[in-house]
């Protein structure tokens, strides 16, 4: 039977988000949300396992699960085993949503545009293709069929605890990384989900930055052990004064930004850590809109976007040129 704005007091909700590092960060205010109109009821979340660390200490969440991929033996044994009277899938998969049925979830949210959508009984029609607004917005429109009430403003928040700030600490040290002045982070890498501002213009934006003498920040170069060949070569060709930081869990990194006077990359997963933690962030994001700002930009009111206009030709994320992304920071920090 399918249900829609309906009227339920689930006393189990599992919430299920199993890609990327800001596909979960932007799902964390569905979890508010719903704490806030269920109470008494516990919230769980289950997340890829590469980025379960970075929420496994939220407020509102009662237990995080983890799969590396979707598939339906371990979606139908985590659903069973929990008992949820509620499961909202916010990245539809067919895997996802066939678990939950044959776990027998009574109440099973999610949207009513896949072929596979039978599977659940309360269906959101939306589609999030045209990228009309935030992903983060986006997630909250699903509770709508719940009648649930949203928040006057929406807060985007992560914690930082001393362990955190302590370890990343201890291992800056292990790799002379120096914490003796402010620092800039600059993440120069990319998964490939949008387009990006390359290589060069990152090393001009670094010889630019270093050449002014009143720009007394350290800048550092952070990205995963397999950007280790981009970070060194960015390091290399820009003066071989920059500090690589690639060594860090995703709550040590959380830690990292926290203390940045600003954050610098692509569309990528940890412009929306810094974000969360209320690091000033500049970003570089596509016009095309499902890569768009609109779409995916950090949810924050202290950013910079540079964006190409659509006419652009070419390599269009050239139009944006480092200096003046150099003269942003130079104003930004009042030199």
């Amino acid at each position: 039977m399918l249900k829609s704005h309906i009227n339920i007091a689930p006393e189990k909700i599992l919430v299920i988000r199993t890609d990327r590092i800001g596909d979960v960060i932007l799902t964390l205010p569905v979890i508010d949300t719903l704490k806030s109109n269920f109470p008494n009821a516990e919230i769980d979340f289950l997340v890829n396992k590469r980025v379960a660390e970075l929420v496994q200490d939220y407020p509102n969440i009662n237990k995080v699960h983890t799969i590396e991929k979707e598939n339906i033996k371990d979606i139908h044994r985590i659903a069973e085993r929990g008992k949820y009277d509620l499961a909202i899938v916010v990245r539809p998969v067919f895997a996802t949503a066939l678990g939950l049925f044959m776990a027998g979830v009574k109440y099973r949210l999610g949207t009513g545009y896949r072929w596979y959508s039978f599977l659940f009984n309360i269906k959101h029609h939306q589609h999030r293709k045209h990228a009309l607004k935030h992903e983060l917005e986006y997630n909250l429109d699903m509770l709508d069929e719940l009648n649930c009430k949203r928040p006057d403003k929406i807060t985007l928040k992560l914690d930082v605890n001393e362990p955190e700030m302590h370890s990343m600490k201890k291992k800056l040290e292990q790799h002379s990384v120096p914490l003796d002045k402010p620092y800039i982070i600059i993440h120069p890498g990319s998964l490939g989900s949008a387009l990006t501002w390359k290589k060069e213009n990152f090393i001009k934006l670094i010889e630019l930055l270093q050449a002014n003498e009143k720009i007394n920040y350290n800048i550092l170069l952070s990205g995963t052990q397999t950007e280790n060949e981009l970070l060194k070569d960015i390091t290399n060709k820009s003066g071989g004064k920059t500090y690589i930081v690639n060594n860090l869990n995703l709550k040590e990194l959380a830690a990292l930004l926290k203390q940045a006077k600003m954050f610098i990359s692509n569309s990528t997963g940890p412009i929306h850590i810094a974000a969360a933690v209320g690091t000033f962030v500049i970003g570089f994001y596509s016009p095309i809109k499902v890569e768009s700002e609109t779409r995916w930009g950090p949810y924050t009111d202290y950013k910079k976007i540079f964006t190409p206009s659509d006419t652009a030709e070419g390599d269009i994320m050239d139009e944006i040129k480092p200096e003046e992304v150099y003269k942003f920071i130079e104003n930004k920090l009042r030199i």
